[in-house]
């Protein structure tokens, strides 16, 4: 059992990277845990910030970030993790986050699944249009599986893949 967000940083890096690795085949994949430093530095560290037009306006703290680019075009990933069960309070930080960069996949994960008002809102009263950003961007939500260090697929909130 994870005893800080931290130490869930690295498996689901790890993760992450396998992840947008499949998805995006002939692209270059970039994974790093952002926890401590703003995506706008860690996009102008990695020599990245060129590929975005807009970087300079990404002063957000994302937990795990992925960028994917081929030459021409780039996306960005986010996950941001909770030891505790999700609240709408942590997914509206990452809305928020979502809707300044507008990233391919926005995910927020915990080993404790959601708490029982977010249950009511997707689960009950099918409120999937708030995760919305940008044009086609739509955040998910999951349970991430200490064990198997992946997310459950059966626990994805709004139901479906990734992408």
């Amino acid at each position: 059992m994870y005893k800080s967000e931290g130490e869930m940083y690295p498996h689901v890096a790890q993760w992450l990277r396998h992840l947008l690795t499949q998805e995006f085949r002939k692209s270059t994949v970039v994974v790093e845990d952002t926890s401590k430093k703003v995506l706008s530095r860690f996009l102008v560290e990695r020599g990245l910030h060129e590929l975005f037009r807009d970087y300079q306006t990404y002063e957000i703290q994302v937990d795990v970030t992925g960028v994917v680019h081929n030459g021409k075009t780039a996306g960005l990933a986010f996950v941001e993790c909770k030891l505790d069960k999700i609240s709408l309070r942590d997914l509206s930080q990452l809305l928020g986050y979502s809707r300044v960069a507008t990233p391919l996949v926005s995910i927020i994960i915990s080993p404790e699944g959601i708490s029982d008002a977010m249950n009511l809102l997707f689960n009950i009263h099918r409120r999937n249009d708030i995760l919305s950003y940008g044009d086609k961007g739509c955040l998910r939500i999951a349970r991430w599986d200490e064990n198997k260090r992946d997310i459950d697929m059966q626990t994805l909130i709004p139901k479906g893949g990734l992408f």
